[in-house]
């Protein structure tokens, strides 16, 4: 009789400040919508595509851009940091501007989202008010000038202890979008994340549209912050078990190419993913 292990599956609670967004999903293993076919391509290889499928795919929940006035397009509000200071004739240095593009189904126009309405029970009573939310902003300071924030409207929720990482879109090809990671504590921050982005260097340009994968989240306990790290002495035990283990993958290897994924599957029971392709079986 076949036995399996059912792990106990991690909830990630999120709370939407506006209707009608581009809300995360669950990061899809695949990262092309046409693989070619034969041997040794990277939706074969397990490790690759179990990185690609963590956690959560991040979406823009704005159009957004960087480049010249001439190519904003016709619906596109355009501004400049306040620290992108005009030279004495006027012009700047970096003639790119920010643009973005009013949602109104979202509630998000000229650059502002009118967040749902909240109550608030304050010393003098009772009061409802509708903050807004910028969808990009910058930093304040002229070393941080190459940084702007992309602000994502909803409040992540995490189980105790568990923090969530945010990076840019695993194996997934974004040039020329640079999005810095960063972990926060999502069991107790009640305040939308924003993630930073680097401006594109050399005059490239960036055009991204609602929906388009921008980061990828993944959760990690906060207890495996800081592992330690024990080296294995040639002569222990350990290492002597290890040397039969390399043995035993030499083995499985020179009788399939793909030994790995037959000996995960073995070890950890079946293995379900995402087949719309064919490779990955």
């Amino acid at each position: 009789m076949e036995h399996t292990t059912r792990s106990t599956m991690t909830e990630v609670q999120l709370f939407p400040l506006v209707s009608n967004l581009a809300l995360p999903k669950p990061a899809p293993v695949t990262t092309r919508s046409h693989i070619p076919p034969g041997y040794g391509v990277q939706e074969q290889c397990l490790p690759f595509t179990a990185a690609t499928a963590l956690g959560f795919i991040i979406e823009s929940p704005i159009a957004f851009g960087v480049c010249l006035p001439a190519a904003v397009p016709p619906d596109g509000h355009t501004f400049r940091s306040p620290l992108d200071r005009p030279r004495s004739d006027g012009t700047f240095e970096d003639e790119r501007v920010f643009y973005v593009k009013d949602n109104p189904r979202c509630s998000y126009v000229n650059n502002a989202y009118t967040l749902d309405a909240f109550e608030v029970v304050s010393s003098q009573g009772k009061r409802v008010f509708a903050p807004v939310e910028p969808g990009i902003s910058f930093f304040d300071r002229m070393d941080q000038l190459d940084l702007f924030k992309l602000h994502l409207p909803y409040i992540w929720r995490t189980p105790p202890d568990m923090d969530t990482l945010f990076l840019p879109a695993i194996n997934r090809p974004m040039p020329p979008l640079t999005v810095l990671s960063g972990l926060v504590e999502t069991d107790w921050y009640a305040n939308p994340v924003n993630l930073v982005i680097r401006i594109p260097p050399d005059k490239q340009e960036i055009h991204v549209a609602v929906g388009y994968p921008v980061a990828q989240a993944i959760f990690v306990k906060r207890s495996d912050r800081r592992p330690t790290l024990k080296v294995i002495a040639s002569h222990a035990r350990g290492a002597r078990d290890l040397r039969s283990a390399l043995a035993e993958w030499y083995e499985h290897r020179a009788q399939e190419r793909s030994a790995y994924k037959v000996l995960a599957r073995s070890h950890h029971g079946r293995i379900q993913m995402e087949n719309p392709s064919g490779p990955i079986s």
